[in-house]
C-alpha cells in the first residue's frame, strides 16, 4: 500500500500553473525593435522554435515531483504479531477393565462402553465439534492413560491430530495389568506440566496461562504408590489445576449365579470414590463434576471449555519505506526516486536554456 504522509503539501501544485501564465504571457517577456523581419521568419519553423514550450514542461515536472517528495510518499508494509497466552492441558484417562462396560447411552440412544464414550467426547473437546465445543486450538494438550500403571501416551503438544491418533489407539488392557491407579496418574501429569514453561522462551510468541489436570475415573483407587490426595497436595504446591470427572451410571448391571444356580442378573450400585475425587479438586481450585451418561459427559466438558479458555492478543503494525529518495519496485520495473527524477529535469531544463533553447533576450 503506498499513501502520502502530508497530502496536503500538494496544494503547492497550484505553483504550477504560474509557470505557464509567466511563459505565455507576452507581457512579461522583454523584447527587441527591428526595422524589419523578414529574415527572421526565413530561419522560423526549425526544432528549437516548435519545441519553445519544452522548458516550462520540464519546470512543471520537476515543481510537481518536488511537491511530490515533500508530501512523503510511502510504501507500507502491514505485519501482525499474535500473541498467545494458551493452557497446558493434560487429559488424564482410566482405561481399566471396569471401562469397557457397554452402560452409557449416547444421544441417540446406543449403549456405548465408558470408554469408547470418554474418547468421543475427549476428541470433540481436543478438535471442536462445530457447535458448543470450539475445540482446543491455541492450548497445548496431553494425554496420560492409567490402569495399574500410568503411562504417557501423548505429551503435552500443539499437534492436536497426533494426540487423537494416540487418544483412537487407547485399548482396555489384558487382566494381570488391569486396576485403577488413580494417585500415580495423577502425579505423573503434575510432572508432565510442572516444567512446561522452560519450553518457550521470554520472546516466544506463545506463553503459559494456566496449568490444568482433567482426571476422569469410573472407580476408586486399588493399586498404586501414592494416593489421589496426595497427589493433589504436589499439584497445589506447583500452582495445577485438578478437574476430576467420576464417570459412571449410579447402578450396573451384574450377572450372579451359574453351575447348579440359575443365573440371574442384578442392579448393583457403582462404587466411585466421589468423596476424595472432591478433596482433590477443592485441594487445586478445580471442581468435581460427576457424568452419568454420555449427554452428562459431553455437559461436563462443554463446562470446562468455557472455564478454561486462551487469551490472543492480535497487534498489527506498519513498516513504512519513504519513496521520495527510494528506487520503487513495480513488479519487474524499477522506478526512479521523485527528487532524482526533478533534479535531472532541472538539469535538463537549465542545458537547455543555455544551448539549443536559448532565446535572446
Amino acid at each position: 500500500m503506498i499513501a502520502l504522509a502530508h497530502p496536503w503539501l500538494l496544494v503547492l501544485l497550484l505553483f504550477i500553473p504560474v509557470i505557464w501564465w509567466v511563459h505565455l504571457n507576452p507581457r512579461r517577456r522583454a523584447a527587441l525593435r527591428f526595422a524589419g523581419v523578414d529574415r527572421v521568419k526565413l530561419r522560423a519553423g526549425g526544432w528549437s522554435q516548435r519545441a519553445h514550450h519544452l522548458l516550462p514542461l520540464l519546470r512543471s515536472l520537476a515543481v510537481a515531483l518536488v511537491v511530490l517528495a515533500l508530501a512523503r510518499p510511502q510504501k507500507a508494509d502491514e505485519e501482525t504479531r499474535v500473541s498467545t497466552e494458551g493452557i497446558a492441558i493434560q487429559i488424564v484417562l482410566d482405561r481399566s477393565g471396569s471401562m469397557s462396560n457397554e452402560d452409557f447411552a449416547d444421544d441417540r440412544g446406543r449403549m456405548l462402553t465408558r470408554l469408547d464414550a470418554v474418547k468421543d467426547v475427549v476428541r470433540q473437546f481436543v478438535v471442536g465439534d462445530g457447535r458448543e465445543l470450539r475445540g482446543r486450538e491455541d492450548d497445548l494438550v496431553g494425554l496420560i492413560v492409567f490402569a495399574r500403571f500410568a503411562d504417557t501416551e501423548c505429551p503435552l503438544t500443539h499437534d492436536h491430530q497426533h494426540l487423537v491418533r494416540a487418544l483412537d489407539k487407547v485399548q482396555i488392557p489384558p487382566r494381570e495389568e488391569d486396576g485403577t491407579a488413580i494417585g500415580d496418574a495423577l502425579l505423573l501429569a503434575v510432572e508432565r506440566t510442572r516444567n512446561i514453561a522452560r519450553r518457550f522462551g521470554p520472546d516466544d510468541a506463545f506463553k503459559i496461562k494456566s496449568r490444568v489436570i482433567i482426571l476422569l475415573t469410573d472407580g476408586d483407587q486399588n493399586f498404586g504408590k501414592f494416593r489421589p490426595v496426595q497427589a493433589a497436595e504436589v499439584a497445589a504446591a506447583v500452582g495445577v489445576k485438578v478437574y476430576t470427572i467420576g464417570a459412571a451410571p449410579e447402578f450396573q448391571q451384574q450377572q450372579f449365579g451359574g453351575g447348579i444356580f440359575q443365573p440371574r442378573t442384578v442392579r448393583v450400585p457403582v462404587n466411585v470414590d466421589e468423596e476424595e475425587l472432591q478433596k482433590v479438586a477443592d485441594l487445586t481450585g478445580g471442581k468435581y463434576f460427576r457424568a452419568r451418561d454420555a449427554g452428562s459427559l459431553r455437559d461436563i466438558y462443554q463446562e470446562i471449555d468455557k472455564l478454561e479458555r486462551s487469551t490472543i492478543d492480535r497487534a498489527s503494525f506498519f513498516r513504512y519505506e519513504e519513496l521520495a529518495y527510494r528506487w520503487l519496485r513495480i513488479g519487474s520495473i524499477h522506478l526512479p526516486p521523485p527528487l532524482l527524477v526533478a533534479l535531472c529535469l532541472l538539469a535538463l531544463e537549465l542545458i537547455l536554456a543555455n544551448t539549443r533553447l536559448r532565446r535572446i533576450p
